[in-house]
């Protein structure tokens, strides 16, 4: 069975093999925009799609057009983020396969596969059922097998364009919260600003990450990225939060964190029925005594 993967980065290679294995993949086949990223993941698959282009859907559609021409593929893996979505968006338009995003699980059999997947903004799961060819666009969690190797080729797809649309992602800066093992998140709890000084200052001493929820980087500019949604999807070992509420959009992207720290003053926070440790207090008072800790050693 042909499995299609589209690559955005290298971390999402050890999720994309836990689906390969559990589809009984037997062939399988990526496309990525980047030459680095198509090198490494070259050695872990069959063959890889070269786009030579920075993201661009018209020319995704193209080269997966031509990609199609020549195969055709039991199932197509996306990660569910902003440009994953589009791309399995433009795949389902090209082939007869039924889409599934925010997928969890799956549990295939001969006949048929169950999709676990969130809904309503991730306060619920739902299992449907589907047959092959299907489209999944998955969620990141605790699902890291070390990949086969298989050092395929890489294959360069060009294509003709016609006038040009440009797709700006979001940018992260500092340590990547998609990448790390710990990561520090604020909420409206910070009341000001200058007050993520302190946030920023946890992460660099325990050596993770750190972001904000929506309002704090759409509404507030404090940051070019949040965690939820309609942002980014984290799953590190620790998760540590001051001034969330926990809101269901927000909690959709925390929830494959291992461990979820949380510190609030509002005990009916919503927060603390996802926390594994729930600390009821003022981050004003907690966060300055914990960096004190840490400072000291």
């Amino acid at each position: 069975m042909k499995i299609l993967a589209y690559i955005e980065d290298l971390t999402w290679m050890d999720i994309f093999e836990y689906y390969f294995r559990k589809l009984n993949g037997t062939k399988y086949i990526g496309i990525t925009f980047s030459k680095e990223i198509a090198v490494e993941a070259a050695k872990n698959m069959d063959k890889v799609y070269l786009v030579e282009h920075t993201f661009n859907p018209k020319i995704l559609m193209d080269s997966l057009k031509k990609i199609l021409a020549g195969a055709e593929f039991d199932s197509a893996l996306f990660p569910s983020t902003n440009k994953g979505r589009v791309a399995a968006g433009i795949y389902m338009g090209l082939t007869s396969a039924t889409l599934a995003t925010d997928v969890l699980d799956i549990s295939p059999s001969d006949a048929y596969i169950d999709v676990d997947r969130l809904v309503f903004g991730g306060t619920a799961l739902s299992t449907i059922r589907l047959k092959r060819p299907i489209a999944l666009c998955v969620v990141k969690g605790d699902r890291r097998e070390k990949p086969a190797a298989r050092f395929g080729e890489i294959e360069k797809v060009s294509v003709e364009t016609v006038g040009e649309v440009s797709f700006k992602a979001r940018e992260v800066t500092g340590n990547d919260p998609t990448a790390a093992d710990l990561v520090v998140v604020a909420g409206r709890g910070v009341r000001k600003r200058e007050d993520m000084v302190m946030i920023e200052e946890l992460a660099g001493l325990t050596g993770g990450a750190w972001s904000v929820t929506r309002p704090l980087a759409a509404d507030y500019r404090w940051a070019d990225h949040w965690i939820g949604i309609s942002g980014l999807v984290v799953s590190p070992k620790v998760y540590i939060s001051f001034g969330v509420s926990g809101q269901p959009h927000h909690l959709m992207g925390a929830r494959a964190s291992k461990y979820i720290v949380a510190v609030n003053k509002d005990p009916e926070a919503p927060i603390f029925e996802e926390a594994d440790l729930g600390i009821v207090g003022d981050l004003y008072k907690v966060l300055p005594r914990l960096l004190e800790r840490l400072k000291k050693g």
